[in-house]
């Protein structure tokens, strides 16, 4: 492709139709001048390809929190890989992750979906994992720039934010990823930073992105992230998505011939949207070729990561890893057990090729025989979804029959419009429908729940729109002449109605017909959804908590090993919707502290894509950590538990004691849209360590099951005063355990002193190191400019003073986990700018 000739050649209108999505996943075709479309798919945990409802499925990876606590760069490129190479099978040319945005509050409903609070550690992974991608000739859209916060309607917030936070903390990840790997796009974010949105901001999109920064790629909006025709377009948004296009079009054209956009501006956005397609066209992934399931290739990467996640977070009396287990009993207590949560809910979710549980991988572990299991209560927000329970009418096959019609088939007979079968309970329409598809539709469900034992179960229904669900002829669920107020978050981003249940007695292998009649009007629309409506159907057997939590402590007083699993799930932290606490829902934290009282040697297994509160800690002697673990979450967790891997997980972020003790506690929340970052360039462990303020856990921290020892820290006596220099500082590590180990070497480096108030140190270097028991290694990490350098309000440029600087090895950013100090010296300040 000749991508100038091909400005000169087209028209005004097509120039304007490559500027916007032409449908939810795709930019617009040029039949005449034979240019193709690009497909974009979500991430950053898997490729789900361009359909929500009915996708084929796919690799679910853990959580980018989960990801982070690697601390792995070679582990994150070759998840790229993996993706890469997912996504060429499904036909995608733009992958639209990672997501690089710091958390700088806990309660951020989408925070698992980044890497870590720390802007080096992200801007690192970000690269390695661009650069995987990347070279399978995908492309990827690193999201979202910048400062995007609260999930919660983020078009209406405004960031308030000072430069040199903005700079220090937020769009350096950005900065460190377009320099490393240059990303083939990057997508705004919704909301505004300092009075002008995201995406018609010509500071961040301009004069920082493309001037300062030198990179060329395509900048995109986020899904309906698109506010106005000639102010983004002059902004530099190339692309707004989706389609079909709600200001550019006829509106561009209109801009453009009334001057109030140049030819040369829309010449410029058209030549960044060609490049991306010459790109993409380069790369020779095949168009219209059937999906291709990588499951033997996904599935040792998924386990890896998962594994190499989890963080050891006490092992007070060595009880990990689990061995001569041989005929002892095994209490299971916890719905984590059977339902773990594997993914956050929103982009990044998707059907995976299967689910590992916890409960199965245990009992290829030691057998069922030698397990008890209790639920003790539930932790869900919503019904568990029942994809496993229902079966297709008059079938054996699982699954719902769904069909669609263009009147009410209940009032007339009238055609199937369409029908499909589906294995989720859970259905949002956002896409996946036939061309000229009525905007109007009624839809009718048909499924059959076989009941496994005799028992109150409760069904629960919530619906993007109206619906009925009946059971055995008879109406139990009405979500259409009325609906609950809405008083708390709902599903699918947000824009569901409460949901309503209904009790029913079954009996044990009888079985109940399911209708939902289901209607797409009324549908309330969220930030980046489709307005097409959904449905949602659970359900749960009905107990009494109290015997149950009974029961529970009954089986950790009586078994060998009792293990408890608590957490969060995708239906606690997903997109559209923040975090009201860091508490463990339900009755999860008074089941835990239960079950340690009954026996205080129960190994603690928490899941949750951010942090949360512990009130429990101090007589929990074995606790673990395991994120959102992706569909190999069960054989992770028995991996480490039985010490197959030796747990070298660190936290990506620093988990406080209590949320009034986080950094952005006083400026989180919808108040006013109006965000303030009055913490600054102090997020996360900075924070904690500037106020004397301990947390439950810092940043960086996580044990093993062996020792390591560092000796030789060898520091050179002066940095150059250069832009381009580069100091290598090397240590000798030594594994001193009997078992094999990985270790974190992580490197801080502090000011002595600033003309500005700085941090006590940031981390500046790391470098994960595998070494066999007994083995020395002598590690090199090399220190550069952005180590030595804050950003200069008052010239716009990074500024190196000269002065004395710490280098800190510590086994996490906790000042008592200190293990060598020393320094170097700079002669002379220098400044700089770019990357």
């Amino acid at each position: 492709m000749d991508v100038d000739q091909l400005i000169e050649a087209l028209s005004l209108e097509e120039k304007v139709a490559l500027l916007a999505g032409a449908d939810v996943w795709s930019t617009a075709t040029i039949d005449r001048l034979a240019i193709p479309s690009v497909t974009f798919s979500d991430g950053p945990h898997g490729v789900r390809g361009t359909k929500f409802f009915n996708g084929k499925p796919a690799c679910l990876l853990p959580s980018a929190t989960a990801m982070g606590a690697t601390f792995d760069s070679e582990l994150l490129e070759s998840v790229g890989r993996l993706l890469g190479s997912e996504a060429r099978s499904r036909n995608i040319q733009g992958l639209l992750a990672p997501t690089v945005c710091i958390q700088r509050s806990p309660l951020i409903g989408r925070g698992f979906e980044a890497f870590a609070e720390d802007p080096l550690l992200s801007g690192l992974l970000a690269s390695a994992y661009i650069n995987g991608v990347q070279k399978q000739g995908v492309g990827c859209i690193l999201k979202h720039y910048a400062a995007h916060d609260q999930s919660s309607m983020s078009i209406e917030d405004s960031i308030r934010v000072s430069d040199r936070t903005l700079r220090e903390v937020h769009l350096l990840p950005f900065q460190i990823a377009v320099k490393k790997s240059n990303p083939w796009g990057i997508m705004a974010a919704y909301q505004k930073v300092n009075g002008f949105h995201a995406s018609e901001h010509d500071c961040l999109l301009q004069q920082v992105l493309r001037k300062e920064w030198g990179w060329n790629g395509l900048t995109m909006s986020d899904w309906f992230g698109t506010y106005s025709t000639s102010e983004a377009v002059n902004a530099g948004l190339d692309l707004e998505m989706p389609g079909p296009t709600k200001w550019r079009g006829d509106r561009l054209s209109w801009a453009v011939l009334s001057r109030k956009v140049s030819t040369s501006t829309l010449d410029e956005r058209v030549k960044n949207v060609l490049e991306y397609v010459k790109r993409a066209v380069n790369t020779d992934i095949p168009r219209d070729a059937s999906v291709t399931d990588e499951i033997a290739t996904s599935m040792p990467v998924a386990r890896k990561v998962s594994a190499d996640s989890i963080v050891l977070l006490k092992n007070e009396e060595q009880i990990l890893p689990l061995t001569n287990t041989k005929g002892k009993r095994f209490g299971l207590i916890g719905s984590g057990f059977h339902y773990p949560a594997i993914a956050g809910g929103g982009s990044a979710d998707l059907t995976p090729y299967y689910v590992s549980t916890p409960y199965d991988a245990m009992v290829e572990e030691v057998g069922e025989e030698n397990i008890t299991y209790e639920v003790g209560c539930y932790t869900h927000r919503f019904s568990p979804l029942l994809s496993q329970d229902l079966y297709l009418p008059d079938s054996h096959e699982t699954g719902l029959l769904c069909e669609w019609f263009s009147e009410d088939p209940t009032i007339q007979s009238c055609s199937v419009l369409t029908s499909v079968t589906t294995k989720q309970s859970g259905m949002f329409f956002s896409d996946n429908f036939p061309k000229d598809f009525p905007s109007l539709w009624w839809l009718k469900i048909r499924t059959t729940y076989k009941a496994k034992k005799s028992m109150t179960f409760r069904f629960g229904l919530c619906v993007g729109g109206l619906a009925k669900m009946s059971v055995n002829g008879t109406q139990v669920i009405d979500l259409w002449t009325s609906q609950p107020e809405k008083t708390d978050d709902t599903p699918f981003f947000n824009s569901m109605s409460m949901e309503k249940f209904a009790d029913i007695d079954v009996e044990e292998g009888q079985q109940y017909n399911i209708e939902i009649l289901m209607k797409n009007e009324a549908y309330g629309v969220s930030v980046g959804a489709t307005p097409a409506g959904g449905i949602r159907l659970g359900g749960c057997e009905v107990f009494d908590e109290a015997e149950a939590m009974n029961r529970a402590i009954n089986v950790a007083k009586t078994v060998d090993i009792p293990i408890v699993i608590a957490g969060t799930g995708s239906d606690w932290e997903y997109e559209a919707a923040d975090r009201p606490s860091l508490d463990l829902p339900g009755r999860a934290n008074d089941l835990v502290q239960a079950v340690l009282s009954a026996n205080p040697n129960t190994i603690v297994i928490t899941q949750s894509g951010l942090p949360i509160t512990m009130p429990w800690i101090n007589e929990a002697r074995t606790l673990v950590h395991a994120w959102f673990g992706g569909q190999e979450t069960g054989h992770a967790m028995t991996d480490v538990l039985f010490g197959r891997i030796n747990p070298s997980g660190r936290l990506p972020i620093t988990f406080p004691v209590r949320m009034e003790d986080n950094p952005a506690y006083l400026t989180f929340g919808k108040s006013d849209c109006e965000l303030y970052y009055g913490e600054g360039v102090f997020v996360g462990y900075r924070y904690y360590e500037k106020l004397d303020r301990p947390p439950l856990f810092y940043f960086g921290f996580g044990l093993s099951y062996t020792e390591f020892e560092y000796t030789n820290l060898n520091v050179p006596l002066e940095y150059e005063p250069n832009p381009d220099f580069v100091m290598t500082v090397s240590v000798d590590v030594q594994n001193v355990g009997l078992s094999d180990g990985a270790e974190v070497v992580q490197i801080y480096v502090s000011d002595e002193k600033s003309s500005v108030i700085r941090p006590k140190k940031e981390l500046k270097a790391y470098r994960k190191v595998s070494l066999p028991a007994g083995r020395k290694l002598s590690v090199e990490l090399h220190i550069d400019k952005y180590a030595v350098s804050f950003w200069c309000e008052r010239t716009s440029e990074w500024i190196a003073e000269a002065g004395r600087f710490d280098v800190i090895i510590g086994r996490s950013a906790d000042p008592r986990d200190e293990i060598h100090r020393s320094s170097f010296d700079l002669s002379k300040t220098f400044r700089w700018s770019g990357i």
